[in-house]
């Protein structure tokens, strides 16, 4: 059988949390989970991200060396 306990937290800068659990939880295996929000990602207009779909469109099979320099070249 298992159990579900959950705990709200701030992750410091260091990244490093100290979880002090309930008496009630028995010692033994446990997994732990950390769920939490990414940040939004907002493009700057409608037209740009419609120019940059239509920028890396492809038409053609390509390469691997040609796709990961569509990649790079997205990244830049």
């Amino acid at each position: 059988m298992q159990a579900y306990y959950e705990i709200e937290t701030d992750i410091p800068k260091n990244h490093h949390l100290n979880l002090v659990l309930p008496d009630d939880i028995p010692e033994g295996k446990a997994k732990v989970a950390i769920i939490y929000e990414l940040p939004s990602l907002q493009t700057k207009n409608t037209e740009d991200l419609i120019k940059a779909i239509k920028k890396f469109r492809v038409k053609q099979a390509l390469s691997n060396k040609e796709i990961k320099a569509l990649i790079e070249e997205g990244r830049a």
